[in-house]
């Protein structure tokens, strides 16, 4: 029996994947109408085609900035990621701060923060449950730890739990693997996994 006939006579599962799949739509349409309105609330801009799988927090201080690209997608929720999401997807600011995403990114869980600087490119993917910040929230009690400028090129590829410290640039068309702890800049055209994050591989360009 060939894969399309197993399909084909498993029933349960084809008519459960058919609920599965309209429960998600409605999720979707529900969660992107929401979050498009928080998002006006919240004074955030953003262009056409961003969409929501689950609700998003939002937290944009008064003279801070938040802007999105069209085509943006975020799941804050594991129906939609089944490496498991541990949070809702977090976009917060505080006075000074900026988070700046291009076009056609995704995102999974991911948490950025930003009290200077995160610039984000265009086409960039997150694995879920990625942190990304300029600063350690603690500045008061750690002075030495000021908020410095993130920068994200294009397509970038930054596996699941990994995490991007102040400081951080990571050129463009780079691979970050999985659990990776991100503490100085990586080159463009690279493969870089570890803790701290170190190169292993050059990428070639085809």
């Amino acid at each position: 029996m060939n894969m399309d006939k197993k399909q084909q006579t498993d029933k349960r599962a084809v008519v459960m994947c058919r609920v599965y799949s309209l429960h998600n739509k409605l999720i979707c349409l529900v969660s992107t109408l929401w979050c498009r309105l928080k998002m006006r609330l919240w004074g955030i801009q953003f262009a056409k085609g961003c969409s929501f799988r689950g609700n998003m927090i939002f937290n944009r201080a008064p003279g801070s900035t938040i802007k999105m690209g069209s085509g943006c997608r975020f799941n804050s929720n594991s129906r939609f990621n089944f490496r498991g999401i541990n949070h809702a997807s977090i976009l917060q600011t505080v006075t000074g701060g900026g988070i700046f995403i291009g076009d056609n990114c995704g995102f999974s869980g991911v948490s950025i923060i930003s009290g200077c600087s995160v610039t984000i490119g265009n086409n960039v993917l997150c694995g879920a449950n990625v942190s990304i910040g300029d600063r350690n929230n603690h500045e008061k009690h750690f002075g030495e730890f000021t908020p410095t400028p993130v920068t994200i090129g294009d397509n970038v590829w930054l596996g699941m739990n990994s995490v991007i410290m102040r400081g951080v640039t990571i050129g463009e068309n780079t691979i970050i693997g999985a659990n990776s702890v991100v503490t100085k800049s990586i080159p463009a055209n690279v493969i870089a996994v570890g803790s701290p994050c170190k190169v292993i591989k050059e990428r070639k360009n085809e």
